[in-house]
């Protein structure tokens, strides 16, 4: 009896596969292939027949792979690609149990038999449903399964879709079966798959190489592949935009960036997110401001939209808009935002947000202290510094440990302008600033002593000269910045960021060793280059003001705020730094306040603007930020 049981339990699975084998219905599947004539998987109708077609013979993969396609087609978040995933995995699963000899034994690709587009389809959408959704071990999965096949014909590009997969995930160090040990293994490894895909003919292997090389900062082998490409016009100009922003060409960097703006497409379209951080360092904030307002409006919450925030985020902190910044930070952190054909991943976008989210909260400790010179006894200011604190702690114990675990961080965050890197140079100092003085001090001279981009040099001479200041050493921290301030030819339409930082940690030398010449020199020239950054730097420059126009109640109110603002007002006869102008009139209801900044020498450096406002209260403070370029809307509805 025992040995009947036996022979039955290997006999039936055996026995209800040949059936499950044998159920297929010609003549359904006949009635289905005419069905479907006539409408493609994109057309409205093709979800209907989907379900016609399954119910008509559920062993066919032309059901599930018409449900597939249709949800695939309109998929434009994580849902819509995981509801992709099942459809098209049981077509593939179906269509390799019927038809994989007949794809084995094919000598060509070019077959009229509409089969063989299905099966490439379903391998394609299921590759890209598994990457959306960053599973990449699946993603891998349907890789090596149809590498398996030995197929006549290379359709899915196995090693160059293997090395991007490699290449995009290189960081997940022990996450992946598929993957090695460091991130320059996994590198390696992806190098080697486009070696092998070039050495087959597929000339597309050029193109990730020169990716591949750009991250790996192989200036010579970079330059080598986009050269070919730019021969064969195969060029990305996104990628090449990333390329020139690698070696510190940044007029070259927003060209390319502006030349890819039009690819538009349902995902992320980066120039959209990198180009309003080389505005920033041009010192043109508002321009960051409105494309990135735009796309937003023209895309919606589609792919990109958490990234665009966190660019409109960055583009409203550096214009001193704190509030907006705030509101922009906010969408990006609760937005669940899918990477789509890019390398940036959500480890990335997180840090970005911590970043950007820390960097606020520090430029409004500064902005209390800004508005209010006797901050410091102030009970409301006080609580309000200490409740930032505990937010700004929060958000450094969450940085670090991303830091910490980011095996990346030495060939991408210290490296600087990686094309991986998906914060500013001036975001890495912040973050980094009042980690370890002595260590950055040490790894940055080493830096900028191997530095081999001459356009990258001075930004790690900067960052040695500040992390000099920061471990006590002023002398040779003037030293270095002075090398860079009298010896260095620097592209000032394009780095008024980087001149700003540089007057700036020169402006804390001068007045350490006492030089107040020197010091009010460098003030000057840091708020010609960036006047938004020093309400929040806690310098006091000296501002003349010349007041006209209307004078009652209300403008008194919003002169003597003004005057509360951390300024050195200074009266006649002393030398002034800058001159502020500002006029008040009534306009029926309201009130207008118009203002402009000049330097001594009568030339403008804020040009003539205008403030609306019905209450004086708060107007003050919002004037003051005017006047150092902070934009706004044109009428202030008051605190």
């Amino acid at each position: 009896m025992t040995t009947f049981f036996k022979h039955i339990n290997i006999l039936l699975p055996a026995l209800i596969l040949s059936l499950h084998l044998h159920a297929q219905n010609p003549s359904a599947r006949y009635e289905i292939d005419a069905k479907r004539i006539g409408v493609p998987t994109s057309d409205k109708d093709a979800l209907p027949r989907s379900r016609e077609f399954i119910r008509l013979d559920s062993t066919y993969y032309v059901g599930y792979y018409y449900e597939g396609m249709f949800k695939y087609d309109r998929a434009a978040d994580y849902l819509g690609y995981r509801n992709c995933i099942q459809p098209l995995k049981k077509a593939l699963l179906l269509y390799e149990r019927d038809f994989r000899s007949y794809l084995v034994n094919l000598t060509s690709i070019f077959t009229s038999d509409p089969k063989i587009a299905d099966f490439q389809q379903i391998c394609n959408a299921l590759y890209d449903s598994y990457s959306n959704v960053e599973q990449a071990d699946s993603a891998m999965w349907i890789l090596e399964k149809v590498h398996s096949w030995n197929l006549p014909y290379d359709f899915m590009e196995y090693h160059i879709k293997t090395a991007w997969t490699i290449h995009r995930n290189r960081y997940y160090l022990h996450k992946y079966a598929f993957l090695k040990n460091s991130v320059l293994e996994n590198e390696d490894l992806a190098l080697s798959h486009l070696y092998i895909a070039k050495a087959e003919g597929n000339t597309n292997a050029n193109f990730y190489l020169a990716i591949i090389y750009n991250y790996l900062q192989n200036i010579d082998s970079t330059e080598y592949y986009y050269n070919y490409l730019l021969a064969s016009g195969g060029i990305s100009y996104n990628n090449y935009a990333h390329y020139k922003n690698t070696l510190g060409q940044f007029a070259e960097a927003i060209n390319n960036f502006e030349r890819e703006k039009f690819s538009f497409d349902k995902r992320l379209i980066e120039s959209y997110y990198f180009l309003p951080t080389l505005y920033i360092n041009s010192g043109n904030s508002l321009e960051g401001i409105r494309e990135t307002n735009e796309i937003i409006a023209q895309n919606g919450s589609t792919p990109g939209f958490g990234w665009y925030n966190i660019a409109l985020a960055r583009s409203y902190l550096y214009n001193g808009q704190l509030d907006s910044c705030e509101k922009a930070i906010t969408k990006a952190a609760q937005f669940k935002e899918l990477h789509l054909g890019t390398t940036l991943g959500q480890a990335q976008y997180d840090f970005a947000v911590n970043v950007v989210k820390m960097m606020l909260v520090n430029q409004k400790i500064e902005r209390i202290k800004f508005f209010n010179t006797g901050w410091w006894y102030s009970i409301p200011n006080l609580l309000a510094i200490s409740e930032l604190m505990g937010e700004r702690f929060l958000l450094r114990f969450a940085i670090v440990n991303q830091f910490v675990n980011n095996p990346e961080r030495q060939n991408v965050v210290y490296s600087l302008f990686s094309s991986e890197n998906v914060i500013g140079f001036d975001e890495i100092w912040n973050m980094i600033k009042d980690i370890s003085p002595a260590y950055f001090t040490n790894l940055y001279q080493q830096k900028m002593e191997e530095e081999k981009r001459p356009n990258i040099r001075r930004y790690m001479q900067l960052f040695y000269g500040n992390f000099l200041y920061k471990d006590g050493r002023v002398k040779e921290s003037t030293t270095t910045l002075e090398d860079i301030l009298y010896n260095t030819l620097l592209d000032t339409a394009h780095e008024k960021l980087f001149l700003a930082r540089l007057s700036e940690t020169l402006a804390k030398d001068y007045d350490d060793a006492g030089e107040k010449e020197k010091y009010n020199t460098m003030l000057a020239f840091y708020f010609k280059e960036f006047p938004q950054l020093l309400p929040f730097s806690g310098f006091k420059i000296k501002v003349k003001l010349s007041k006209s126009g209307l004078d009652n109640n209300e403008t008194s109110q919003v002169e003597k705020e003004l005057k509360n603002c951390n300024i050195n007002w200074i009266s006649e006869g002393d030398a002034p730094l800058i001159l502020a102008r500002i006029n008040f009139e009534k306009k029926k209801d309201k009130y207008e306040v118009d203002y402009s900044v000049e330097d001594n020498n009568g030339r403008t450096l804020i040009p003539a603007n205008k403030i609306f406002f019905k209450y004086a209260k708060g107007v003050g403070k919002e004037l003051a930020l005017r006047l150092f370029g902070v934009g706004g809307p044109l009428e202030f509805e008051g605190d």
